[in-house]
């Protein structure tokens, strides 16, 4: 493992399916690099490496959807990261997923959805950067899936992980003592 993968593994990322179906087929994969560019006019960017089969698809097809997972979706995210181990990888035969007007394939109990027209497809290194112009989005107060170190979890806000720490700190001293 070089150092910068190394390092990224202390990231801590979102974890979502970007979604595409059109002419050119249905695809879905999981993804950690999806972030805001623009609030007016509301952009988002997905980072998606060339080799996936769902890469010239969202290209060809020219949209997207992102669905951001929560924390009880973990299987879901192995399965369209290609992992078998839970089912078929990359299929839509788990989880509840809606067809929009659009066509775009959608989960419907995920923590935020963002219906995306492809603006501009940017080529870095193995991947490409999408970035889309957002249709429509929504979102429910449920707490999304976070990774980091290869591990899935997640975030909690600052009030409950100072109660964490100090939990630990605790059990710690009391450990030394």
């Amino acid at each position: 493992m070089n150092t910068f993968t190394n390092a990224m593994r202390h990231a801590v990322s979102s974890v979502s399916i970007v979604t595409t179906d059109g002419t050119h087929g249905r695809y879905g994969l999981t993804i950690s690099s999806m972030t805001s560019v623009s609030a007016d006019p509301p952009m988002l960017l997905v980072c998606v490496n060339r080799n996936n089969v769902a890469h010239d698809a969202i290209v060809a097809n020219r949209r997207f959807a992102i669905n951001v997972l929560t924390v009880h979706q973990q299987q879901l995210a192995a399965r369209f990261a290609g992992s078998n181990e839970h089912g078929p990888a990359y299929e839509f035969n788990s989880g509840d997923w809606s067809g929009t007007a659009s066509g775009l394939p959608q989960l419907i109990d995920s923590a935020a959805i963002f219906e995306c027209e492809l603006d501009r497809a940017i080529s870095a290194g193995t991947h490409s950067i999408f970035i889309g112009q957002v249709e429509t989005a929504c979102g429910r107060d449920i707490a999304p899936l976070a990774y980091s170190n290869r591990e899935y979890g997640m975030a909690v806000g600052l009030e409950a992980a100072n109660t964490i720490f100090t939990g630990t700190k605790n059990v710690l001293e009391a450990t030394l003592l």
